[in-house]
């Protein structure tokens, strides 16, 4: 599968920052007609040739994830002043199939198996979008970010290049990213409380914060989690070894080679320190079937106080807390957890030139040109700071000195407007500026002043560990194969099961090493087709890796 590649070019970063303009209405010029006319027939013919004609909103049905973003019952997810934001600068009538967050794995799929797919398709499924691009169902981006005058000015061949699968196509055109990388934030009062102002760095010493909140406080939960490893990977990273909520993943070594999670050395630790937090309930007893409201319930009651997270997820645990009329907490960015000897690329998250969601447009859109136009419009920064700020005089009123005062009640009414900013990963700064101004109202001034703080020093925390791990390797360009979507998923979900029960103590270390090995016996193939995609890319691009700069 050897497939041109390019030199990693450092102008990615510089491209991110670049700000695009909204597409206006298409329209079309009338010409006049021939021969002699009266003057009021003269006017006419003059009032068509000057004046544009505009086409009618072109009808599309997209399929969108709110990302947990909650619509209130009475907003109508097709029809609202946001979304109508959206569709005028784009000339769209958009139909939003939104299913519901814990749903949408299921209506993905659902979908997919129907055939019936709407014109765009908005989510986060990388490997299933893939192998359905791959077997028709999706229109190669390349030509079509080439052809727009905007999306070729966002979207370099390198980005393309990093969305690639093994049939050298572009099925999925990634949000961008926005310098808020995902970090390890806690509720920094309870870690004062018992620890004193010294910060938590190891897994050692994290169980220790832990165990002193569950001996204050004996119907905690310090460690919990919305259903398995989800947001909860802190502590595999912290041993080095890359899991998340969805199982194992596969990760480089130095001599440049691919290897599951389970091969990783340090791995064992990682399984060994979660069996610890279980067996002495640190960790949540039911961890693994929570649900979104049982999870709350361990944050709000429980003293559940780390988790993985961007800015955002900071603001808004923030946030909930002051609803709560919770003036002591305190929550903020902490060191993220590493374990000694742990090389730090490995235990961090880096930043990244790319977001996470993806979008795609059906091959069979009747107007593929109009879809275009819609993904064009959710990256224009002008509409999406028009967006996150909401209306004037209703979210916001402008002061005699032009600055903005939020209305954080009526703001907060219509927050759903939000998960329209996805394709600038929500919260990029504009949108942080309208969030922090939303959030500080709401909070006991006391609390306010060490949030703020609290904030400021978090940043700071986070910024200079993401900066240690590279934002481009070689893996960066490692193409999606396909064929190898279904096999992923499958050993992934069984990983899950393997950790699970050795988590919980249902299985002894041995046992453990024993279902390990069957496993690898099973899914190795697959890391060994990454490595020899990997040894392509470095024959092709060479070694290099690109580190954030300021």
């Amino acid at each position: 599968m050897k497939k041109a590649r390019r030199c990693i070019l450092p102008v990615l970063i510089v491209l991110l920052s670049l700000m695009v303009i909204a597409t206006g209405c298409v329209v079309k010029e009338i010409g006049s007609g021939q021969g002699q006319e009266t003057s009021q027939t003269s006017k006419q013919a003059t009032t068509s040739q000057t004046q544009p004609k505009v086409e009618p909103p072109v009808k599309l049905k997209m399929f969108f994830g709110d990302a947990g973003i909650a619509f209130p019952s009475d907003v109508d997810k097709s029809d609202n002043p946001f979304l109508n934001i959206i569709e005028k600068a784009a000339n769209v009538d958009l139909e939003m199939i939104q299913p519901v967050y814990a749903d949408f794995q299921t209506k993905f799929n659902l979908m997919m198996a129907s055939g019936e797919i709407p014109d765009i398709v908005h989510c986060w499924f990388h490997s299933d979008i893939d192998k359905y691009g791959a077997e028709g169902a999706f229109l190669d981006w390349e030509p079509l970010v080439q052809k727009s005058a905007i999306l070729s000015k966002i979207y370099n061949k390198d980005m393309l290049d990093m969305s690639r699968t093994s049939d050298g196509k572009v099925y999925k055109l990634y949000t961008l990213g926005n310098d808020n990388p995902n970090g390890t934030y806690a509720r920094l009062d309870l870690i004062q409380e018992v620890w004193g102002d010294k910060m938590p760095i190891t897994p050692n010493d994290w169980y220790d914060v832990m165990k002193k909140v569950k001996e204050k406080y004996p119907d905690s939960v310090p460690l919990s989690s919305g259903g398995g490893f989800m947001m909860m990977d802190m502590f595999f990273k912290a041993f080095g070894a890359q899991v998340d909520g969805n199982g194992v993943k596969l990760q480089t070594t130095d001599d440049n080679k691919y290897i599951w999670a389970f091969e990783y050395p340090k791995m064992k630790d990682a399984i060994l320190f979660h069996r610890k937090l279980y067996e002495e309930g640190l960790l949540d007893k039911t961890f693994i079937t929570n649900t979104s409201a049982e999870f709350t319930n361990r944050i709000n009651e429980k003293n559940a106080m780390i988790w993985r997270g961007d800015s955002a997820a900071v603001l808004g645990r923030q946030q909930e807390f002051a609803k709560l009329g919770n003036t002591n907490a305190i929550v903020g960015f902490v060191n993220n957890p590493i374990a000694e000897g742990v090389d730090p690329k490995l235990a961090y998250w880096a930043f990244s030139p790319l977001g996470w969601h993806i979008v795609s447009i059906s091959s069979k859109s009747q107007n593929p040109d109009a879809a275009v136009r819609v993904i064009e419009t959710l990256l224009d920064y002008d509409i999406c700071k028009q967006i996150s700020w909401g209306r004037e005089g209703i979210e916001y009123y402008v002061r005699p000195d032009g600055t903005r005062l939020v209305d954080t009640e009526a703001s907060s009414k219509t927050y759903y407007r939000n998960a329209y900013t996805f394709m600038r990963q929500y919260w990029y700064q504009e949108g942080m500026d309208v969030r922090m101004a939303t959030v500080l109202p709401t909070l006991d001034a006391t609390q306010a002043s060490k949030f703020r703080e609290a904030w400021q020093k978090g940043i700071e925390i986070r910024n200079k560990e993401s900066a240690m791990v590279p934002i481009i390797t070689p893996a960066s360009f490692i193409p999606t194969i396909a064929e190898l979507a279904p096999k992923m998923d499958e050993a992934r979900e069984e990983s899950k099961v393997i950790m699970y029960k050795a988590v919980m103590g249902e299985i002894s270390m041995e046992e453990y090493d024993i279902q390990v090995n069957a496993w690898l016996q099973k899914y190795k193939y697959i890391a060994d087709e990454y490595t020899k995609e990997l040894q392509e890319v470095i024959q092709e691009r060479g070694d290099e890796k690109i580190y954030k700069t300021n």
